[in-house]
């Protein structure tokens, strides 16, 4: 397959293209750092100068008393312990800037700070930090708040920085009370605590801001910058994490370094932006490691890094909508993010370990940050001797410009990659001018294969036109011959069914007529028993009639008995009268046993002559059904014949279907074979006509490469430069 190869018109476009995007992307460099400094001009003007010859602020550390606990309320609002005119013995020393002993469960600490006399035209108290939320009072009035306290629950704290407290100039010489509520493990001051004019004051802690400010300002730019890139190309997350990290850095180095709230006086202001910036910050890092360090390989740092990131976001969203629940939420998240640092430092070294250039660029950023820190830290915990102020904001920058080398150093890589396309270009525009020679030199003899290959075309067209034609009636003889054959099948499949049934008819006949024969002889057999056993019943008569003579007999003789009996009763006269009475009797018993006789002989000759019709009957049943068995073997025998004569016509018929449905398969293999070969001169003809097309196209398209070479070879001699470089 031919290789795609650009017009030189394409590559001039691109290279242009690039050429802009450059000159774009520099101007609008230009332009950010312009609009940035114009900020911090504007920001810094509103800064207040020091007056040169008033008098200095003062530390103010000794003699600090505390007393923990909270104070019962006063009628008009005023905690009592600050209407005391004096402090009492329940107050005790402590030192200053520390945290006092014997806190346990308290949460309300009051601090006592004497105040020492000054000239001071507009007399004020700075306080480096306090934990958290605090109320002053001086002279039984109260002075300053910051915060909100509450005696049944958290605090909410407005201000993280640096505490400037309006004194009255008659408080001066006396005690300033403080009221700090702290639900934190920290509580109290923990840094400065200077006593000054006021403008003094704010000049000093403006100066000392400005550094943090202007790095705060400078961070948020780069984070509108990198978002901005991100909405670009929303699919380089390490974009994403860069832009969360420096906007979060940004904002919790404005709000750190105190000139929100020295400019503007929005200390609730900075507070959120501080909160936010604690949630967010490592957020962003993990997010930029794992897209541009780890290019997304591991897996649990991924997941990991989106969890985190969700969890801080929802964090971060508590400090805008409760600053209270933000702050408490804040004090057991800190020690959770040194471990989460700990794990980024560990996953970052290991791929410095490994040779990635990304990873070690970010591991010196990481180790700056950590060495201005330190800096930054250990002086006021007392390991360093020498202070170096605040140079945290440092720390973030180092950070941060490691995060823009890495992405310096993945845009000059497609930068590079760029140039290398651009260079193949142009390689392949000389490719392309080579072929537009060739192509205007084999244009014309193309155009001749082209109308040859048209003629052979159209021969071929015809030929193959006629054979489709003669394939098509063949179809249909075919088709006709094939339902003939499907109709003989089916006529055939008929007979054969009808021929099964009648031979199983045969076989079901010939069974029963055995069955028939069988059930005769048997009839035959039962007939020729009755005909004897009624025989010899009749004989059993005859024995029973000569018993009933013997019987007649014997009443014969039993009357003549009585007969005489009677007349020799008669003889005897009275004596013999019952004599006669029992001869009458017996000759009335011998009258009826001659008339039972009869009676029986009556009946024994009856039973006698129908015992004899029964034995004819029973012989002509005999010869009947012997008859009858003679004509079953007769049938039986003609049906036997009928049953081989049936199964030989089955045979025959199945064998006559078997070869009409082979003749049938046959007719339906060469209409498969005549419609397939009529498809494939259908699809033979289908090509020729595209084929037909196909040189009509390539004659044209000859005609255009024609064209098109003799234009690109007259525009090269015209512009020897294709394009700028």
């Amino acid at each position: 397959m031919a290789a795609h190869h650009p017009s030189p018109t394409r590559i001039d476009s691109l290279a242009s293209r690039v050429t802009f995007v450059r000159r774009h992307a520099t101007s609008h460099r230009a332009t950010r750092l312009a609009l940035l400094g114009c900020v911090l001009l504007a920001a810094l003007a509103h800064a207040p100068v020091a007056n040169a010859t008033e008098q200095l602020p003062v530390p103010v550390v000794e003699g600090w008393k505390y007393r923990w606990g909270d104070s019962p309320p006063g009628t008009d609002g005023i905690p009592l312990w600050a209407q005391a005119t004096s402090v009492t013995d329940e107050w005790h020393t402590m030192e200053a800037l520390k945290p006092p002993p014997g806190r346990g469960a308290n949460s309300f600490l009051w601090v006592s700070i004497p105040l020492p006399r000054g000239p001071w035209a507009e007399p004020a108290l700075i306080l480096g930090e306090v934990n958290t939320a605090v109320e002053v009072y001086a002279n039984g009035q109260r002075v300053y708040v910051s915060g909100r306290l509450n005696t049944s629950g958290p605090e909410l704290s407005e201000n993280m920085v640096w505490h400037l407290i309006p004194v009255p100039a008659t408080a001066l010489g006396g005690n300033l009370l403080l009221r700090i509520q702290s639900s934190n493990p920290n509580i109290g001051i923990t840094q400065y605590a200077q006593l000054g004019s006021r403008h003094q004051l704010l000049a000093t802690v403006t100066r000392e801001g400005q550094a943090s400010f202007v790095m705060g300002i400078l961070l948020l730019a780069v984070g509108l910058a990198t978002g901005g890139a991100f909405i670009l190309h929303w699919r380089r997350r390490m974009l994403a994490g860069l832009a969360i990290f420096a906007g979060s850095a940004g904002s919790l180095l404005l709000g750190l370094s105190g000139l929100p709230y020295a400019l503007w006086d929005t200390p609730l202001t900075a507070t959120r932006f501080t909160v936010i910036g604690i949630f967010m910050v490592l957020s962003g890092l993990m997010e930029f490691i794992s897209d541009a360090l780890l290019e997304n390989r591991n897996r649990w740092f991924r997941i990991g890094a989106l969890a985190y990131t969700t969890l801080c976001s929802l964090f971060a969203l508590s400090a805008v909508v409760d600053l209270a629940t933000a702050q408490r939420i804040m004090a057991a998240f800190l020690p959770s993010s040194f471990c989460v640092l700990l794990v980024v430092l560990v996953v970052s070294v290991k791929e410095a370990w490994r040779g990635n250039p990304d990873a070690r660029i970010f591991v010196a950023g990481l180790g700056g940050m950590t060495l201005f820190l330190a800096m930054t830290i250990l002086p006021v915990v007392g390991v360093l001797p020498q202070l170096f102020g605040n140079v945290s904001h440092w720390g973030y920058l180092a950070l941060t410009l490691s995060l823009l080398g890495i992405v310096a150093r993945r845009s000059m890589q497609v930068v590079r990659s760029l140039e290398a396309h651009t260079r193949q270009l142009e390689e392949r525009q000389a490719e392309v001018r080579n072929l537009a020679e060739r192509m205007g030199t084999g244009a014309g003899e193309l155009a001749t294969v082209v109308q040859q290959l048209r003629s052979t075309s159209d021969q071929q067209t015809e030929g193959v036109s006629r054979q489709a034609a003669a394939l098509q009636e063949a179809e249909q003889t075919v088709k006709e011959i094939r339902r003939s054959s499907q109709l003989t099948a089916e006529k055939a499949s008929s007979l054969a069914a009808s021929a099964e049934g009648a031979e199983q008819v045969g076989r079901e006949g010939s069974a029963a007529l055995e069955r028939t024969l069988a059930d005769l002889a048997a009839i035959r057999a039962e007939v020729s028993e009755m005909a004897r056993r009624i025989l010899a019943l009749d004989e059993r008569t005859k024995e029973v009639s000569g018993i009933v003579d013997s019987v007649k007999d014997l009443a014969d003789q039993s009357n003549m008995l009585a007969i005489n009996a009677a007349i020799e009763a008669a003889r005897s006269g009275e004596s013999g009268r019952g004599f006669g009475v029992v001869a009458r009797e017996m000759r009335g018993l011998a009258d009826q046993s001659i008339r039972a006789t009869h009676r029986i002989r009556e009946v024994l000759n009856g039973v006698g002559a129908s015992m004899r019709e029964a034995a004819q009957f029973s012989e002509k049943g005999d010869e009947r059904v012997r008859q009858s068995l003679d004509a079953v073997r007769t049938s039986s025998a003609q049906f036997q014949e009928l049953a081989i004569l049936i199964g030989d016509s089955s045979a025959s018929m199945r064998q006559i279907t078997a070869a009409v449905s082979a003749q049938d398969a046959g007719t339906q293999q060469m209409a498969m074979a005549i419609q397939e070969l009529s498809g494939q001169m259908q699809r033979t003809l289908k090509t020729v006509q595209e084929t037909q097309e196909a040189t009509r196209s390539v004659q044209s398209l000859a005609e255009s490469m024609s064209g098109l070479a003799s234009q690109s070879l007259r525009t090269e001699k015209a512009a020897p430069a294709a394009h700028p470089r």
